[in-house]
Protein backbone atom coordinates (compact mmCIF):
# COMPACT_ATOMS: atom_id res chain seq x y z
CA UNK A 1 0.00 0.00 0.00
CA UNK A 2 2.72 2.15 0.94
CA UNK A 3 4.75 1.39 -2.20
CA UNK A 4 1.35 2.26 -4.62
CA UNK A 5 1.17 5.83 -2.89
CA UNK A 6 4.77 6.74 -3.45
CA UNK A 7 4.18 5.71 -7.16
CA UNK A 8 0.88 7.95 -7.45
CA UNK A 9 2.74 10.78 -6.23
CA UNK A 10 5.56 10.64 -8.38
CA UNK A 11 3.51 9.88 -11.50
CA UNK A 12 1.86 13.53 -10.59
CA UNK A 13 5.08 15.59 -11.15
CA UNK A 14 5.17 17.11 -7.11
CA UNK A 15 6.25 20.89 -8.26
CA UNK A 16 7.85 22.20 -4.52
CA UNK A 17 7.88 20.89 -0.88
CA UNK A 18 4.67 19.93 0.91
CA UNK A 19 4.72 22.41 3.82
CA UNK A 20 5.75 21.25 7.12
CA UNK A 21 7.37 17.81 5.74
CA UNK A 22 11.01 17.29 5.61
CA UNK A 23 10.23 14.09 3.08
CA UNK A 24 8.14 11.68 1.52
CA UNK A 25 9.29 8.93 4.31
CA UNK A 26 7.85 11.40 6.84
CA UNK A 27 4.73 12.37 4.93
CA UNK A 28 3.89 8.37 5.00
CA UNK A 29 4.89 8.02 8.55
CA UNK A 30 1.19 7.15 10.49
CA UNK A 31 0.44 6.55 13.69
CA UNK A 32 -2.69 4.57 14.70
CA UNK A 33 -5.98 6.48 16.24
CA UNK A 34 -8.34 5.35 18.96
CA UNK A 35 -10.85 2.80 17.81
CA UNK A 36 -8.35 1.43 14.74
CA UNK A 37 -9.52 4.32 12.65
CA UNK A 38 -6.95 5.27 9.62
CA UNK A 39 -3.57 6.43 10.53
CA UNK A 40 -3.04 9.96 10.56
CA UNK A 41 -0.31 12.01 8.77
CA UNK A 42 2.46 13.70 12.20
CA UNK A 43 4.03 16.84 10.88
CA UNK A 44 7.59 17.38 11.72
CA UNK A 45 9.75 21.28 11.46
CA UNK A 46 9.99 22.67 7.48
CA UNK A 47 12.82 22.17 6.45
CA UNK A 48 14.63 23.05 2.50
CA UNK A 49 12.87 23.55 -0.53
CA UNK A 50 12.03 20.59 -2.29
CA UNK A 51 14.22 20.71 -5.53
CA UNK A 52 12.99 19.00 -8.98
CA UNK A 53 14.77 16.09 -10.82
CA UNK A 54 17.18 16.88 -13.69
CA UNK A 55 14.43 15.06 -16.12
CA UNK A 56 11.37 17.90 -14.81
CA UNK A 57 13.20 20.59 -16.01
CA UNK A 58 12.60 22.19 -19.39
CA UNK A 59 14.85 22.09 -22.01
CA UNK A 60 15.20 21.82 -25.66
CA UNK A 61 15.41 19.73 -28.33
CA UNK A 62 18.74 19.11 -29.49
CA UNK A 63 17.76 18.24 -33.07
CA UNK A 64 16.10 21.61 -33.87
CA UNK A 65 17.67 23.62 -36.93
CA UNK A 66 20.11 25.99 -36.61
CA UNK A 67 20.65 27.76 -39.77
CA UNK A 68 17.90 28.40 -41.46
CA UNK A 69 17.85 29.79 -45.43
CA UNK A 70 14.68 31.98 -46.89
CA UNK A 71 14.59 33.53 -50.00
CA UNK A 72 14.29 37.10 -49.98
CA UNK A 73 10.19 38.28 -49.98
CA UNK A 74 9.22 34.91 -49.06
CA UNK A 75 8.30 33.91 -45.16
CA UNK A 76 11.52 33.16 -42.78
CA UNK A 77 10.27 30.21 -40.34
CA UNK A 78 12.89 29.61 -37.18
CA UNK A 79 11.69 26.55 -35.37
CA UNK A 80 12.00 26.30 -31.48
CA UNK A 81 11.33 23.16 -29.62
CA UNK A 82 10.49 23.32 -25.44
CA UNK A 83 10.33 20.05 -23.74
CA UNK A 84 8.83 20.38 -20.44
CA UNK A 85 7.98 23.66 -20.57
CA UNK A 86 5.37 24.09 -18.12
CA UNK A 87 4.66 27.25 -16.75
CA UNK A 88 7.82 28.69 -18.11
CA UNK A 89 7.73 31.24 -21.17
CA UNK A 90 9.23 30.63 -24.54
CA UNK A 91 10.66 34.15 -25.86
CA UNK A 92 12.27 35.26 -29.46
CA UNK A 93 15.18 37.80 -29.59
CA UNK A 94 16.71 39.22 -32.24
CA UNK A 95 20.72 39.56 -31.17
CA UNK A 96 22.25 42.13 -33.67
CA UNK A 97 20.24 44.36 -31.13
CA UNK A 98 18.79 42.25 -28.50
CA UNK A 99 15.41 43.57 -29.16
CA UNK A 100 12.54 41.39 -27.92
CA UNK A 101 10.40 40.15 -31.07
CA UNK A 102 7.75 38.05 -29.08
CA UNK A 103 6.82 36.97 -25.72
CA UNK A 104 5.06 33.55 -26.01
CA UNK A 105 2.54 34.02 -28.39
CA UNK A 106 2.61 37.98 -28.00
CA UNK A 107 4.67 40.25 -30.75
CA UNK A 108 6.39 42.29 -28.13
CA UNK A 109 7.94 44.32 -30.97
CA UNK A 110 6.08 47.31 -33.88
CA UNK A 111 7.21 45.52 -36.56
CA UNK A 112 4.06 43.20 -37.35
CA UNK A 113 5.87 40.93 -39.56
CA UNK A 114 7.12 39.27 -36.55
CA UNK A 115 4.59 36.54 -35.39
CA UNK A 116 5.24 33.36 -32.54
CA UNK A 117 3.44 30.46 -32.98
CA UNK A 118 2.83 27.59 -30.30
CA UNK A 119 1.96 24.23 -31.92
CA UNK A 120 1.11 22.56 -28.69
CA UNK A 121 1.56 18.67 -30.70
CA UNK A 122 5.13 19.29 -31.09
CA UNK A 123 5.95 21.60 -28.46
CA UNK A 124 7.37 24.36 -31.65
CA UNK A 125 7.56 28.05 -30.87
CA UNK A 126 8.20 29.09 -34.48
CA UNK A 127 9.14 32.76 -35.38
CA UNK A 128 7.34 33.63 -38.92
CA UNK A 129 8.97 36.53 -40.50
CA UNK A 130 7.07 37.87 -43.39
CA UNK A 131 8.39 39.32 -46.58
CA UNK A 132 12.16 38.30 -45.57
CA UNK A 133 14.44 41.44 -46.44
CA UNK A 134 18.23 40.98 -46.52
CA UNK A 135 18.37 42.99 -43.10
CA UNK A 136 17.03 40.09 -41.58
CA UNK A 137 19.66 38.03 -42.07
CA UNK A 138 21.59 37.00 -38.63
CA UNK A 139 21.49 35.53 -35.25
CA UNK A 140 18.02 35.09 -33.22
CA UNK A 141 17.51 33.49 -29.93
CA UNK A 142 15.18 31.56 -28.54
CA UNK A 143 14.97 31.62 -24.51
CA UNK A 144 13.46 30.06 -22.27
CA UNK A 145 12.35 31.84 -18.82
CA UNK A 146 14.51 29.67 -16.00
CA UNK A 147 16.61 30.80 -13.50
CA UNK A 148 19.06 31.09 -15.26
CA UNK A 149 17.75 31.68 -18.52
CA UNK A 150 18.12 29.36 -20.99
CA UNK A 151 18.80 30.22 -24.85
CA UNK A 152 19.11 28.18 -28.03
CA UNK A 153 20.05 29.88 -30.83
CA UNK A 154 19.12 30.10 -34.83
CA UNK A 155 21.03 31.89 -37.73
CA UNK A 156 19.10 32.87 -40.61
CA UNK A 157 20.50 33.39 -43.57
CA UNK A 158 18.83 35.38 -46.55
CA UNK A 159 19.19 34.62 -50.17
CA UNK A 160 18.92 36.72 -53.26
CA UNK A 161 18.29 33.96 -56.65
CA UNK A 162 20.59 35.20 -58.89
CA UNK A 163 20.02 34.57 -62.95
CA UNK A 164 22.75 35.07 -65.40
CA UNK A 165 23.25 34.39 -69.00
CA UNK A 166 26.72 32.92 -70.01
CA UNK A 167 29.07 34.46 -72.07
CA UNK A 168 27.37 38.40 -71.86
CA UNK A 169 26.63 40.88 -72.36
CA UNK A 170 27.38 40.55 -76.16
CA UNK A 171 27.11 36.94 -78.35
CA UNK A 172 28.15 37.40 -81.89
CA UNK A 173 27.09 34.17 -83.82
CA UNK A 174 27.49 33.46 -87.25
CA UNK A 175 24.81 33.05 -89.84
CA UNK A 176 23.16 29.59 -90.44
CA UNK A 177 24.65 27.97 -86.84
CA UNK A 178 23.08 27.43 -84.04
CA UNK A 179 22.49 29.86 -81.01
CA UNK A 180 23.28 28.45 -77.63
CA UNK A 181 22.08 30.40 -74.85
CA UNK A 182 22.60 28.94 -71.14
CA UNK A 183 20.93 30.96 -68.05
CA UNK A 184 22.12 29.99 -64.87
CA UNK A 185 20.04 30.91 -61.84
CA UNK A 186 21.79 30.25 -58.43
CA UNK A 187 21.85 31.16 -54.69
CA UNK A 188 17.92 29.58 -54.67
CA UNK A 189 16.73 27.94 -51.70
CA UNK A 190 14.42 25.63 -54.58
CA UNK A 191 14.65 25.41 -58.07
CA UNK A 192 12.41 27.86 -59.98
CA UNK A 193 8.81 27.12 -60.81
CA UNK A 194 9.38 28.15 -64.48
CA UNK A 195 11.84 29.82 -66.64
CA UNK A 196 10.89 32.20 -69.78
CA UNK A 197 12.62 33.19 -72.61
CA UNK A 198 12.24 36.59 -74.29
CA UNK A 199 13.53 38.18 -77.85
CA UNK A 200 13.23 42.12 -77.76
CA UNK A 201 10.95 41.81 -74.73
CA UNK A 202 7.88 39.57 -76.31
CA UNK A 203 7.90 35.83 -75.02
CA UNK A 204 9.58 33.38 -77.64
CA UNK A 205 7.27 30.68 -79.06
CA UNK A 206 8.28 27.51 -78.95
CA UNK A 207 5.87 26.45 -81.30
CA UNK A 208 6.05 29.68 -83.42
CA UNK A 209 5.90 28.90 -87.97
CA UNK A 210 9.60 29.54 -87.69
CA UNK A 211 10.43 26.50 -86.14
CA UNK A 212 13.95 24.81 -84.94
CA UNK A 213 13.35 26.53 -81.54
CA UNK A 214 13.50 24.49 -78.23
CA UNK A 215 14.34 25.00 -74.92
CA UNK A 216 15.89 22.61 -71.94
CA UNK A 217 16.01 23.06 -68.51
CA UNK A 218 18.05 21.33 -65.98
CA UNK A 219 16.75 21.77 -62.19
CA UNK A 220 18.65 21.08 -59.57
CA UNK A 221 20.66 23.44 -56.60
CA UNK A 222 21.97 25.59 -59.73
CA UNK A 223 19.26 25.62 -62.38
CA UNK A 224 20.20 25.79 -66.03
CA UNK A 225 18.16 26.47 -69.01
CA UNK A 226 19.19 26.13 -72.52
CA UNK A 227 17.89 28.30 -74.90
CA UNK A 228 18.44 26.65 -78.64
CA UNK A 229 17.63 28.44 -82.27
CA UNK A 230 19.03 26.55 -85.07
CA UNK A 231 19.64 27.79 -88.71
CA UNK A 232 20.31 31.97 -87.00
CA UNK A 233 19.44 34.26 -90.03
CA UNK A 234 19.61 38.04 -89.52
CA UNK A 235 16.32 38.91 -87.48
CA UNK A 236 17.45 36.67 -85.03
CA UNK A 237 19.53 39.60 -83.86
CA UNK A 238 18.96 41.53 -80.45
CA UNK A 239 18.60 41.44 -77.04
CA UNK A 240 17.46 37.48 -75.72
CA UNK A 241 16.38 38.00 -71.68
CA UNK A 242 15.59 35.08 -69.16
CA UNK A 243 13.37 35.49 -66.52
CA UNK A 244 13.03 32.54 -63.76
CA UNK A 245 9.91 33.27 -61.50
CA UNK A 246 12.44 34.08 -58.47
CA UNK A 247 15.22 36.05 -59.59
CA UNK A 248 15.99 39.14 -61.69
CA UNK A 249 15.75 39.09 -65.39
CA UNK A 250 19.08 38.35 -67.38
CA UNK A 251 19.95 39.55 -70.56
CA UNK A 252 22.37 39.39 -73.38
CA UNK A 253 22.55 40.85 -76.74
CA UNK A 254 23.25 38.11 -79.83
CA UNK A 255 24.57 39.94 -83.30
CA UNK A 256 23.93 37.74 -85.98
CA UNK A 257 27.12 37.87 -88.71
CA UNK A 258 27.68 37.16 -92.61
CA UNK A 259 31.00 35.29 -92.82
CA UNK A 260 31.73 36.89 -95.64
CA UNK A 261 31.08 40.32 -93.96
CA UNK A 262 33.75 38.89 -91.44
CA UNK A 263 35.91 37.77 -93.62
CA UNK A 264 36.36 41.24 -95.50
CA UNK A 265 37.04 42.88 -91.88
CA UNK A 266 33.38 44.47 -91.77
CA UNK A 267 32.95 42.95 -88.57
CA UNK A 268 35.72 41.74 -86.89
CA UNK A 269 34.30 41.21 -83.62
CA UNK A 270 35.20 37.84 -81.80
CA UNK A 271 32.16 35.37 -83.00
CA UNK A 272 30.06 32.18 -81.13
CA UNK A 273 29.95 29.26 -83.52
CA UNK A 274 29.48 26.48 -81.74
CA UNK A 275 32.91 25.28 -80.17
CA UNK A 276 34.58 27.15 -82.36
CA UNK A 277 35.20 30.48 -80.56
CA UNK A 278 37.08 33.09 -82.04
CA UNK A 279 38.62 31.20 -84.76
CA UNK A 280 37.11 33.53 -87.61
CA UNK A 281 38.80 36.62 -85.56
CA UNK A 282 42.23 35.39 -85.41
CA UNK A 283 41.35 34.81 -89.68
CA UNK A 284 40.18 38.04 -90.02
CA UNK A 285 43.62 39.19 -88.31
CA UNK A 286 46.19 37.02 -90.18
CA UNK A 287 43.85 38.17 -94.06
CA UNK A 288 44.90 41.67 -92.34
CA UNK A 289 48.12 41.66 -91.73
CA UNK A 290 48.76 39.69 -95.25
CA UNK A 291 46.84 42.70 -96.88
CA UNK A 292 49.24 45.22 -95.20
CA UNK A 293 52.50 43.23 -96.09
CA UNK A 294 51.67 43.25 -99.36
CA UNK A 295 50.84 46.76 -99.46
CA UNK A 296 54.12 47.76 -98.13
CA UNK A 297 56.18 45.62 -100.29
CA UNK A 298 54.66 47.47 -103.05
CA UNK A 299 55.42 50.77 -101.41
CA UNK A 300 59.03 49.40 -101.31
CA UNK A 301 59.15 48.48 -104.69
CA UNK A 302 57.63 52.03 -106.20
CA UNK A 303 60.47 53.91 -104.55
CA UNK A 304 63.19 51.59 -105.70
CA UNK A 305 62.38 51.07 -109.43
CA UNK A 306 65.94 50.39 -110.64
CA UNK A 307 66.75 48.47 -107.84
CA UNK A 308 67.42 44.43 -109.17
CA UNK A 309 64.82 42.01 -108.03
CA UNK A 310 62.83 44.75 -107.10
CA UNK A 311 58.97 43.38 -107.02
CA UNK A 312 56.12 45.15 -109.12
CA UNK A 313 52.37 45.22 -108.76
CA UNK A 314 50.51 42.40 -108.56
CA UNK A 315 49.94 40.57 -111.98
CA UNK A 316 52.99 42.08 -112.97
CA UNK A 317 56.76 40.41 -113.22
CA UNK A 318 59.80 41.37 -111.43
CA UNK A 319 62.25 43.93 -113.51
CA UNK A 320 65.48 44.70 -112.96
CA UNK A 321 67.99 47.27 -114.71
CA UNK A 322 66.13 49.10 -117.68
CA UNK A 323 63.10 47.10 -117.24
CA UNK A 324 62.14 48.28 -114.33
CA UNK A 325 62.60 51.83 -115.15
CA UNK A 326 60.31 50.91 -118.09
CA UNK A 327 57.94 49.55 -116.19
CA UNK A 328 58.28 52.54 -114.27
CA UNK A 329 57.81 55.21 -117.07
CA UNK A 330 54.82 53.42 -117.48
CA UNK A 331 53.23 53.87 -114.19
CA UNK A 332 53.92 57.72 -114.00
CA UNK A 333 51.01 58.79 -115.93
CA UNK A 334 48.69 57.06 -113.33
CA UNK A 335 50.31 59.13 -110.62
CA UNK A 336 48.04 61.93 -109.09
CA UNK A 337 51.12 64.28 -109.15
CA UNK A 338 54.60 64.31 -109.61
CA UNK A 339 55.23 63.84 -105.85
CA UNK A 340 53.47 60.61 -106.34
CA UNK A 341 55.78 59.62 -108.97
CA UNK A 342 58.75 57.71 -108.86
CA UNK A 343 60.35 58.41 -112.55
CA UNK A 344 63.72 59.73 -112.89
CA UNK A 345 65.29 61.45 -116.04
CA UNK A 346 62.95 61.68 -119.41
CA UNK A 347 60.84 60.05 -116.97
CA UNK A 348 60.27 62.69 -114.42
CA UNK A 349 59.78 65.34 -117.56
CA UNK A 350 57.32 63.62 -119.11
CA UNK A 351 55.56 63.91 -116.05
CA UNK A 352 55.40 67.67 -115.53
CA UNK A 353 54.03 67.50 -119.32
Amino acid sequence: MKISFVSELASAGVQGPIEGYNSLDELLSTTPSPGGQAAQLLPTTPTAAYTHPKWMEPYFDPSTPRNVTALMGKSAYLSCRVRNLANKTVSWIRHRDIHILTVGSYTYTSDQRFQATHHQDTDDWTLQIKWAQKRDAGMYECQISTQPVRSYFVRLNVVVPTATILGGPDLHVDKGSTINLTCTVKFSPEPPAYIFWYHHEEVINYDSSRGGVSVITEKGDVTTSFLLIQNADLADSGKYSCAPSNADVASVRVHVLNVRAIISGEHPEAMQTGSSGCQYNWLTIVLLLGLVLGYSRQCNAAALPGAPGSPGLPGLPSTSGREGAAAARKRCPAATSCRQATCQGPAKRSCHR
